[in-house]
């Protein structure tokens, strides 16, 4: 696959994997070719943190200190502000859905599912297991993948087995 621009030769060419992972075909030019060394803002402990996509401080302290990046140094030892609003933003958690009172009244006319990770795969290498919940009948199906693009797979395998059993079609899940 290639991307260019109206006029000219391609910008640049990729190849894509079977999980759909894009490689880039040629050699990038090397930042520095492009970038210049100026800079407007004073290089403090707050710009690496925000500059390092919003790593911990006591990290980024650690990678200048150690100098373990090339190019990493303080211009300016002002202390960061404590409150890093990105920071507190990807902290916050989701509202939970509102409850209902509503339940099914057949069986599969509801159906529940969740992926869950397990701490140390299974020796036949399960990563995960999903859930299958009926509404109705609170009956529970489970059923261990080894990723998580084995989801769709159990689906069909739950679905098939469910509907064999019950005679009956899943309205929802």
């Amino acid at each position: 696959m290639s991307f260019s621009r109206s006029k000219g030769p391609p910008l640049f060419l990729t190849r894509i994997n079977q999980h759909n992972a894009a490689f880039l075909d040629s050699v990038t030019e090397p930042i520095t070719k492009y970038a210049s060394p100026a800079t407007t803002v004073p290089l403090d402990l707050a710009l690496w943190h925000r500059r390092r996509t919003h790593h911990n401080l006591p990290d980024v302290k650690a990678l200048i200190e150690r100098k373990l990046v090339t190019g990493m140094q303080l211009d300016v030892q002002t202390a960061p502000d404590l409150l890093c609003e990105p920071c507190l933003a990807g902290k916050m958690h989701a509202n939970p859905f509102p409850s209902t009172s509503w339940r099914a009244s057949r069986l599969l006319e509801l159906v529940h599912s969740d992926v869950h990770a397990v701490p140390y795969p299974s020796f036949s290498g399960y990563c995960y297991w999903v859930t299958f919940i009926n509404d109705y009948s609170r009956y529970r199906f489970v059923l261990p993948i080894k990723a998580k693009l084995d989801v769709f797979d159990a689906f069909k395998q739950f679905k098939a087995f469910a509907e064999n059993q019950t005679e009956r079609r899943i309205k929802a899940l």
